[in-house]
């Protein structure tokens, strides 16, 4: 068990304040960014981590923005090399009993009611360091990790953007994949390894338009249900790279992720074919048949849509690795969200064969004449 430090809710601010002169008086800003989450939220960066500003204007190239007055949240980043202090040195916390060898801490607000909520955690043995949060600030100190190395463990940021979206109940970011023809979108629901990246980006390649392959945002209106990119990489297993070559001549490698072991690539030389606000009409499940002679798409029953609903759910607060304290959002929370968003879609089965060209060949043919 981490060493715990509870936080009175009228100290909170104080503490957070103090971290904020601290890394202002401390570190130098490298680089400001804004990014805009939907038609919504629109999110301040500030770097001053050397070394970084490049990488987060690729990371987030299709979001990024002009700098707005009154931005929804803020991020802070910086490179904090004494996490083995930081509470005392740092936030001015009584340091307390030392537990040999515990290099783990969380910090937990106590609110007037007596609820509890998670502000942070600080590992001073791990490269990720500090990640603290009050309100609409976010901030990571990363110990030892090298910027270059970001990537490699998945997409920076994604659990603060997670949180930010999900405060609002028209808009939810969901793990899965957004791809579609002449303005009508399909939202592929699938786990990792289960198809979704290989036909997003084979479908990318043979001129669909495009919007994720791993993580976007949702939007609900009175006109529908909208779709809008984050990022601006994909991630593909080494052997789809080896298969895709020759046509990802516009993609640049960027390196191996620990996660899977799968390649990461900047897309932004396929900027025209991307989308944001684009209508999602339909369900779409991937499943991978290596014996099946053609691919084909069939709808799905309702048991095998309530299937589908949920795992686009879970896969999405399985990467989000979410807290179940009160303050953070819940599982049950995020899950009856998404479901009302999607509940009112068409959901089909695709049905993949070993022939990648002749899966996306499919998938044009059915959005054509069903969507």
């Amino acid at each position: 068990m981490p060493v715990s430090y509870k936080i009175k809710d009228s100290s909170a601010g104080i503490l957070f304040d103090r971290l904020k002169a601290y890394i202002s008086g401390s570190h130098s800003l490298v680089r400001e960014f804004f990014i805009r989450l939907g038609n919504l939220k629109t999110v301040r960066i500030l770097t001053y981590y050397p070394g970084t500003a490049g990488i987060l204007a690729r990371e987030f190239g299709w979001s990024l923005i002009p700098p707005v007055a009154h931005p929804d949240a803020t991020i802070r980043l910086w490179q904090e090399t004494g996490c083995r202090d930081f509470v005392s040195r740092v936030l001015g916390l009584d340091p307390g009993q030392v537990i040999e060898g515990e290099s783990w801490t969380e910090l937990i607000r106590c609110a007037p009611d007596g609820e509890l909520y998670p502000m942070g955690t600080i590992d001073s043995d791990g490269p990720w360091g500090v990640h603290m949060s009050l309100g609409n600030e976010y901030f990571y100190g990363l110990d030892g990790l090298e910027p270059g190395a970001w990537f490699k463990d998945g997409h920076f940021f994604v659990q603060a953007l997670f949180r930010i979206l999900n405060r609002d109940d028209n808009h939810s970011l969901v793990h899965g994949a957004c791809i579609g023809r002449n303005g009508s979108g399909v939202l592929m629901c699938a786990r990792g390894n289960g198809g979704k990246s290989t036909l997003s980006v084979t479908s990318l390649l043979r001129g669909f338009e495009f919007v994720s392959d791993d993580y976007l945002i949702l939007e609900k209106d009175r006109e529908g249900l909208f779709a809008s990119p984050i990022y601006s990489f994909i991630t593909l297993s080494p052997q789809m790279y080896d298969r895709m070559y020759d046509d990802l001549d516009r993609a640049r490698f960027l390196g191996i992720s620990s996660w899977k072991g799968k390649y990461v690539l900047d897309i932004s030389g396929y900027g025209e074919r991307f989308r944001e606000h684009y209508p999602v009409k339909a369900l779409l499940f991937p499943e991978i048949t290596p014996d099946a002679a053609e691919p084909s798409v069939v709808p799905c029953s309702a048991q095998e849509k309530g299937r589908t609903l949920v795992q686009i759910a879970h896969s999405t607060t399985f990467q989000m690795w979410i807290s179940g304290l009160k303050g953070e959002q819940r599982d049950a929370d995020f899950i009856r969200k998404t479901l009302g968003m999607l509940t009112g879609l068409p959901c089909y089965r695709i049905v993949l064969s070993p022939d990648i060209e002749a899966n996306a060949r499919c998938l044009a043919a059915f959005i054509d004449k069903t969507l």
